[in-house]
């Protein structure tokens, strides 16, 4: 008997300090918080924060370019998750050997830093897709990667109707590595989607080598954005304003950033289990 109560109290211990990871959100943007300056992030930061986690924005307002100093490293090692948004001048964080050496998982967004010149995760340089494509195809033999779970194939992940008219279509490209044979990902990685026929969507395992010779110490996943870096007089925002993360993405778009954000960080529920499991084992060793 009192092995069960002792086994309910730890599960009960569990779910109660069960929390939603820590999001380090790297971006030249501003904070929300902060006034003035580029706020195309916004949106990314109040949708991250609804799928219930929470977002150190300390990483915003160009705070991690170049070296990182110890305070950079103390936020990224406590994080659960480093996301490094589209929204980042790519020369400013040329730095690939800190960036893939940090111990906490990382989601890329920008195919800028990819590249060869860059974090070293391709062979080669990256391009603008053609501009009116919308749908990622998803490889016949991954659609049940849990990055993909609930979407189909293909998936729409732009919806370029809103775009001003002067734009045509969409207002800027999305970047992506090369097609052409010459910046494929490590062959470690996993490509799930393509986009036009270049690489969108991909998986690279912890102790993968890049192409410099870094080891990656932990998971780090690839899915791109549109060109959102309007300044603060831009135009590309539907009718005419500054665009921002979430304009002309879908819902598909998001369900696939969130599946890779949900398999990144372990959910308070995935915690919740585990403390219920941790009980029914003592309860077992009891008996």
């Amino acid at each position: 008997m009192r092995t069960l109560l002792y086994a309910l109290l730890v599960a009960v211990l569990i779910m109660g300090t069960a929390q939603a990871g820590t999001i380090l959100l790297v971006s030249d943007c501003n904070d929300p918080g902060t006034a003035g300056g580029d706020h195309n992030d916004d949106s990314f930061v109040t949708w991250l924060a609804s799928l219930g986690h929470t977002v150190d924005t300390y990483g915003m307002g160009q705070q991690m370019r170049e070296d990182l100093d110890a305070t950079d490293l103390d936020h990224a090692n406590d994080a659960d998750l480093i996301i490094v948004s589209r929204k980042t001048d790519s020369g400013k964080y040329n730095k690939p050997s800190q960036w893939n050496t940090l111990a906490t998982p990382l989601i890329l967004c920008s195919g800028y830093l990819t590249r060869d010149s860059r974090w070293k995760w391709t062979a080669g340089g990256s391009q603008d897709a053609t501009k009116s494509e919308t749908d990622m195809d998803i490889d016949d033999a991954l659609t049940g990667h849990d990055f993909v779970a609930g979407v189909s194939d293909p998936t729409g992940l732009f919806d370029w109707s809103g775009v001003p008219a002067g734009d045509n279509q969409a207002p800027k490209g999305v970047y992506l590595p090369k097609k052409d044979g010459t910046a494929d990902f490590d062959d470690e990685a996993t490509v799930i989607g393509t986009f036009d026929g270049y690489d969108m969507l991909a998986d690279l395992p912890a102790g993968a080598t890049m192409s410099n010779g870094d080891v990656l110490a932990a998971r780090r996943a690839f899915l791109s954005h549109w060109g959102y870096d309007d300044p603060t007089t831009g135009t590309n925002g539907p009718g005419g304003t500054p665009s921002e993360w979430e304009d002309y993405i879908t819902d598909d778009y998001k369900t696939v950033l969130g599946n890779m954000v949900g398999t990144m960080i372990p959910e308070p529920a995935t915690l919740t289990l585990l403390g219920l499991g941790l009980g029914a084992m003592l309860v077992r060793r009891r008996k």
